[in-house]
């Protein structure tokens, strides 16, 4: 993406805009990777074919939606093709970049919502893994109590590991009344809470067509202000694979921007931009201290951030939100950033070495982390983290207060023990940490 596609994007997500809409071609990008719906048809077709019926037609092997309407018609849909030759292990896969991103959106509330077209797990799996209580919304009225814990991800064409026989595969499905309501609560929800928004949309015109014009016809109510579509297909293939989203992209005063690129590879560009800039509003917002403090005019190279890859930035994200490896980032916007980073800003003055986990100064590796309205002693003890986690010399929690008591009375622990260790490395508030570093 462009640096102003970025800008733009991140603007909406600052103006609480931002609607993400993602479909197959996300999944099916690596480590994912997938399969495509051709491919599912092409196992299903060949499986059933070997096992049951030898003089299936031929013409059903590459086209999902007729052979899933060639089940529905025998009254199997669900017992033979969806709970028996849909190849779901294939859907149980690592997640990619593109999932990290639109769960770290959604738990963050960076993106209002997001809709998704695909069955699996992948982008809940991805908030799983970063500490959230995170699941996806099967239709409106789930999206509503979801919203309480994280911008919604509404699945409008059901989800692997809930109500599997009830997912979408065919149109004939749509007048089963288990899913014809569930498609009318979640059309009632987006156009009650996500009209005028600015939709990202992200391997959506893909080869599963149907369900494009499921979904399509769903947003038409939504009336957004700009669409962005991440697609590495021609810009004239577009409209001929997902019509009616086309024409929603299209309408009069929308803005339309077709970004021919990997959504994973488009979305992961766009989360380092948004963690880049929470960073550096961090430190923005110890720039006025700091000069006071040292008379020392701000060298605009200490607000830099440095080019860490996502993962990394997040992690400085979640020290600088004052969470440790288990709890996920939430916040939109830095909380209490003055002094956080007043504290960076010294360290970069005083020659410290920017690091993915944080800082090395005269040989030792620092760790800065936002300890505000917290006991010393009581915040070593929450980031006891994984042995896999990066360790520190030294950790400062700027903002917290040391009452000069014992922190912890677990014991440090040793190679090979199991017992869980403390959390290493020495732990300073702020007044302690420039002591015993000089600055």
């Amino acid at each position: 993406m462009t640096p102003q596609t970025i800008a733009r994007l991140l603007a909406s997500m600052n103006a609480g805009r931002l609607l993400v809409v993602c479909g197959a071609g996300l999944s099916m990008a690596p480590p994912s990777s997938l399969p495509s719906a051709r491919a599912v048809a092409e196992r299903c077709f060949d499986k059933y074919r070997l096992e049951s019926d030898p003089t299936c037609d031929l013409v059903l092997r590459d086209n999902l939606e007729a052979l899933a309407e060639h089940f529905a018609g025998l009254s199997t849909l669900q017992s033979v093709f969806i709970e028996h030759l849909v190849p779901w292990p294939a859907f149980v896969r690592p997640s990619n970049t593109g999932h990290a991103a639109i769960a770290d959106f959604l738990i963050t509330r960076a993106a209002v919502a997001g809709i998704s077209s695909n069955y699996d797990t992948l982008i809940e799996r991805r908030a799983w893994d970063y500490g959230a209580d995170f699941r996806g919304s099967l239709d409106g009225d789930e999206a509503i109590g979801d919203a309480i814990r994280q911008a919604p991800l509404l699945k409008f064409h059901g989800c692997s590991h809930r109500d599997r026989p009830s997912t979408v595969w065919a149109t004939s499905q749509l007048d089963d009344p288990t899913i014809s309501a569930r498609i009318a609560r979640s059309k009632v929800w987006m156009a009650a809470n996500l009209r005028h928004k600015d939709l990202l949309v992200v391997g959506f015109w893909s080869d599963w067509e149907y369900l494009n014009a499921v979904i399509g016809e769903a947003l038409i109510d939504v009336q957004p202000l700009s669409v962005t579509v991440i697609d590495l297909s021609a810009t004239n293939a577009l409209e001929q694979k997902a019509p009616q989203l086309w024409q929603i992209a299209h309408a009069q005063n929308v803005t339309f921007e077709h970004v021919q690129e990997s959504g994973a590879v488009a979305l992961d560009e766009l989360r380092r931009a948004f963690s880049s800039n929470y960073l550096r509003q961090v430190l923005d917002a110890g720039r006025a201290a700091f000069e006071q403090a040292t008379g020392v005019d701000c060298d605009p190279a200490w607000l830099e951030i440095g080019d860490f890859d996502s993962e990394a930035l997040y992690g400085l994200r979640r020290d600088a939100e004052g969470v440790p490896a288990a709890e996920p980032a939430k916040l939109l916007r830095p909380g209490s950033p003055e002094a956080l980073g007043f504290f960076h800003l010294l360290l970069r003055q005083a020659g410290a070495v920017q690091r993915a986990d944080g800082y090395e100064l005269n040989g030792r590796s620092i760790r800065v982390i936002n300890g505000t309205q917290s006991i010393l002693g009581t915040l070593r003890g929450k980031f006891v983290e994984p042995p896999a986690a990066m360790q520190s010399d030294i950790v400062v929690a700027v903002g917290a207060t040391d009452l000069g008591v014992p922190d912890n009375v677990v014991r440090s622990g040793r190679a090979g023990d199991v017992i869980r260790p403390d959390a290493a490395g020495e732990w300073f508030d702020l007044q302690g940490a420039r002591g015993a570093l000089g600055i």
